[in-house]
């Protein structure tokens, strides 16, 4: 009985191993079948270009302030986590919207390039996919805009988003689609602070990971968006792709198919990438390819954002961490 008992619990477990490799080999995530997750090629199967959606664009409130030597900022915040409970043991809200208020009033005159001209938010916003969580982040992002509207006159204040694995549990996707722009799961556009000289400004590219893979749809549009944009870029994932050499944490978190990683990595060296963010493993590490750099950001939810400073002329990109 006792053998029978033994076979049984490593037969599980074999099981739970080959399912879980099955879901991260295909384009599923592990929670596939429980969570209503959807198939990413289904739902990222092309970038869509926002530059083209709205011909300024990249002019609404994104210039880089007068005097700056096209140099400009912008916030990452990564795994908020709305729902999680996290905000019963912190007040990492109230402490980002009073950092960021500071950060207005400190740099708008002094130091105009060190004030963030937009946010970028790289995903598992809503812990469980749920619609009341995403409400709870609205409000928070309504929080930001109001105080960008006050310290620094900007009435369309942007926050990008994309998909994390936990906004896809529940059906979740519908929620992010509703509340979270700009309301499409990959993107990117192009931003040139000053369309008038001879610097073509940086490209913008976000990813759809939620389900832990790109899939070969997206996989084979960024390669053909990304040829075809001569623009040094910025990369934007929630799963990590590489995230830092060989720490275990990083090595289970990180996209599993090493065939879809390394292929997507010798895209980012072909194409002018410069630096790639990532988070999900809730902690940071870093990686320099020596032709790019990726960094994986801590969460929000354990009190940390970050501030990237771009230098459209010397195509290069600072990352400040913030612990909040």
């Amino acid at each position: 009985m006792k053998k029978f008992r033994i076979s049984s619990i490593l037969l599980t477990f074999f099981a739970v191993i080959f399912f879980s490799i099955f879901c991260v080999s295909c384009n599923f995530g592990f929670f596939w079948g429980l969570f209503g997750e959807e198939n990413v090629d289904e739902r990222s199967s092309s970038m869509t270009d926002l530059n083209s959606l709205k011909p300024d664009f990249s002019k609404q409130n994104l210039k880089a302030p007068k005097d700056s030597n096209h140099t400009y900022s912008f916030v990452i915040i990564t795994d908020v986590h709305f729902g999680s409970g996290r905000t019963e043991d912190s007040d990492v809200d109230e402490d980002f919207l009073k950092w960021i208020s500071l950060r207005f009033d400190t740099y708008k005159d002094s130091n105009p390039e060190k004030v963030p001209r937009f946010i970028l938010n790289l995903g598992d916003t809503a812990d469980g996919g749920h619609d009341s969580e995403y409400k709870e982040y609205l409000e928070f992002e309504n929080k930001i805009k109001t105080i960008a509207k006050e310290k620094i006159g900007d009435n369309d204040y942007k926050i990008y988003s994309i998909l994390g694995n936990h906004d896809l549990y529940n059906n979740g996707v519908t929620g992010f689609k509703k509340y979270c722009f700009p309301y499409i799961s990959s993107y990117f556009f192009n931003l040139d602070s000053d369309s008038s000289d001879s610097t073509s400004g940086i490209s913008f590219y976000f990813l759809d990971t939620a389900n832990g893979t790109l899939g070969k749809s997206q996989l084979d549009d960024f390669k053909e968006k990304t040829s075809s944009d001569p623009c040094p870029k910025i990369v934007l994932s929630h799963y990590p792709i590489y995230a830092g050499a060989e720490d275990p944490v990083a090595i289970l978190m990180r996209i599993q198919n090493s065939m879809e990683r390394n292929t997507i990595l010798t895209y980012f060296s072909r194409y002018n990438v410069k630096q790639v963010y990532d988070g999900h493993i809730h902690k940071s590490f870093g990686f320099d390819f020596k032709k790019f750099r990726e960094d994986s950001l801590d969460a929000f939810k354990n009190g940390f954002c970050a501030v990237i400073t771009v230098n459209e002329k010397t195509q290069t990109m600072h990352t400040e961490v913030v612990e909040l």
